[in-house]
């Protein structure tokens, strides 16, 4: 397959999604792929070096059609979507196994020839957080523009990182308008598919990117995805229990984040991106 390169990008975002150690409960890449499929798009040169995979932990995959057998070989996507308001080039594929550091720096070059006025990667993790409460979400961003601009805060994170991490640093680093966002979802609903926070990760990446994105039955995905946890719960009277100590822990939380100190930063913070505009 032949790939034309991009030359007529419209004010260009790009959102990036890794299947592995970084999408519990594959919450990002499920989104990525939601986005690829609900708009019209022009795919892009895949970068499928064999040399950032170890094809025994990450296996091709034998697929059949008409014409016969062929073999899908693992390697990261690249799609331009064409959204009425802009461009997003989706990035999507697995963690790469082998050399990371060669990886991003190709990254870099490629994203950097589609001058992008945002990158955003997205990630997913597990914790102690309940199903039945909105998931917390993290923000971030090294730029105190963008922290201004667009609500992003400073991670404080410290401790091993996934693909996720190690890029958005290299490309922070290499001048790009680079964030994250991150879902937290519930440690003990841990199997995909999690609608819920595909649902929540959408609807902040609409916020940030400036776009209005299909949603289409996610609503109601995630309104049946509470509903049964909630049933099988309810089987078991000590995970009934768990959960209640987990929502009581959360709304405590939510009631500290909204304190005033809280509240007066944020007011602050959207003073200072009206006086950057």
């Amino acid at each position: 397959m032949q790939f034309e390169p991009l030359t007529d990008l419209r004010d260009p975002a790009v959102v990036i999604a890794f299947s592995g150690w970084n999408d519990a409960a594959n919450a990002a890449s499920d989104l990525a792929e939601r986005l690829i499929d609900g708009l019209p798009g022009d795919e892009m040169q895949p970068i499928d070096d064999e040399n950032f995979f170890d094809f025994q932990a990450t296996r091709p995959v034998l697929k059949r059609e008409a014409d016969g057998p062929w073999i899908q070989w693992p390697g990261i996507r690249l799609r331009r979507v064409r959204h009425p308001e802009r461009d997003i080039v989706v990035v999507l594929g697995p963690e790469p196994n082998l050399r990371w550091r060669s990886f991003c720096q190709l990254m870099v070059e490629r994203l950097s020839e589609l001058e992008p006025t945002l990158v955003v990667a997205v990630g997913a993790m597990l914790s102690d957080t309940p199903h039945s409460r909105p998931f917390p979400l993290g923000l971030y961003a090294a730029s105190e523009q963008l922290q201004d601009r667009l609500g992003f805060e400073t991670s404080d994170y410290s401790g091993p990182t996934g693909i996720v991490g190690v890029l958005t640093q290299a490309l922070a680093q290499a001048g790009l308008p680079t964030a994250s966002l991150w879902v937290s979802v519930p440690h003990y609903v841990a199997n995909p598919p999690n609608p819920k926070a595909q649902l929540q990760l959408m609807e902040r990446l609409e916020t940030v990117l400036g776009v209005t994105l299909d949603r289409g039955d996610l609503h109601q995905q995630a309104e049946q995805w509470v509903t049964a946890v909630d049933e099988l719960a309810g089987q078991d009277p000590d995970i009934e229990h768990y959960i209640e100590q987990l929502e009581e822990a959360r709304d405590q939380e939510v009631v500290e984040e909204n304190s005033g100190d809280r509240i007066a930063a944020e007011f602050e913070r959207y003073l200072r991106g009206r006086n950057d505009r």
